[in-house]
């Protein structure tokens, strides 16, 4: 049977066990309680009015980095964002997006999309001949650095 001083230690040796290994998400923790702390109650992000990065890219139907693109390039004339909530989230105006977004839809039928890389023939030995001449390459390193002639 373990003395209560035993349980201590052994409940002492365990929670520091803990805190090593959680040590980002306890962090990220206490820093959310700080922040709620400082500011007071969060608010929330009104849904009916507002409108996530996520949300349009789920609803033009391209990718966020196609988005992003989007949003930058002044050809698509997007709408600016009216809002960056405390979690960094930006947030657009839902009923400009929605104005926006038949224009922008067909607009993204159009946007190029990169040729996928086939590695076929010459181009598949040419990685094989690299591969392998790496290694020649870290080998003959190797012996330099020993001091040893490459030639014996």
């Amino acid at each position: 049977m373990l003395t209560e001083e035993q349980k201590k230690e052994n409940r002492r040796l365990h929670n520091q066990r803990y805190r090593e290994e959680n040590r980002a998400s306890i962090n990220a923790r206490v820093r959310a309680k700080k922040l709620r702390e400082r500011i007071g109650k969060m608010p929330e992000i009104d849904q009916q009015i507002n409108i996530t990065k996520k949300e349009i890219a789920k609803l033009i139907g391209v990718k966020m980095l196609t988005l992003e693109k989007i949003l930058k390039d002044k050809k698509y004339s997007a709408p600016k964002h009216t809002e960056l909530h405390f979690d960094g989230t930006v947030l657009f105006n839902r009923s400009e997006i929605m104005e926006w977004m038949p224009y922008v839809r067909e607009a993204s039928a159009f946007i190029k999309k990169g040729k996928p890389i086939v590695l076929s023939g010459m181009s598949a030995q040419i990685v094989q001949f690299m591969r392998k001449n790496k290694k020649v390459e870290l080998f003959c390193n190797e012996l330099r650095r020993r001091g040893k002639n490459a030639r014996i």
